[in-house]
């Protein structure tokens, strides 16, 4: 069993073999800095905390597909957070929907 002393590696692997433990202990270790890390992209701490929960989702689904290459787990981790960082800031609920052009010219009319 994964504990306190395990290497991300150990962990990941026993969170592949399903261990709810090492998944906390995964989030409990990664989770503070992932989310510091977002936030510096990403004002919103609502849509960066998302992302994090996000990230932790996907490594229960994903450990298994893990390969240790000897580069650092965190890397991992870090591309899994990026790229659900993105996604939310993709989504129809974040876009930033500016005015039209004809919109535009009525406005700055009304400002004269």
């Amino acid at each position: 069993m994964a504990g306190e002393h395990s290497s991300d590696v150990e962990l990941l692997q026993a969170v592949a073999a399903r261990q709810r433990e090492a998944l906390r202990l995964l989030h409990h270790r990664h989770a503070p800095w992932l989310r510091f890390r977002l936030a510096a992209g990403c004002a919103d701490p609502d849509i960066v905390d998302a992302a994090v929960q996000d990230t932790f989702l996907a490594v229960w689904r994903d450990a298994h597909r893990y390969r240790e290459t000897g580069a650092d787990p965190a890397a991992w981790l870090w591309t899994i957070a990026v790229r659900r960082l993105i996604d939310a800031l993709r989504g129809p609920g974040h876009r930033w929907v500016g005015r039209g052009r004809s919109e535009e010219r009525r406005v700055g009319k009304e400002c004269r």
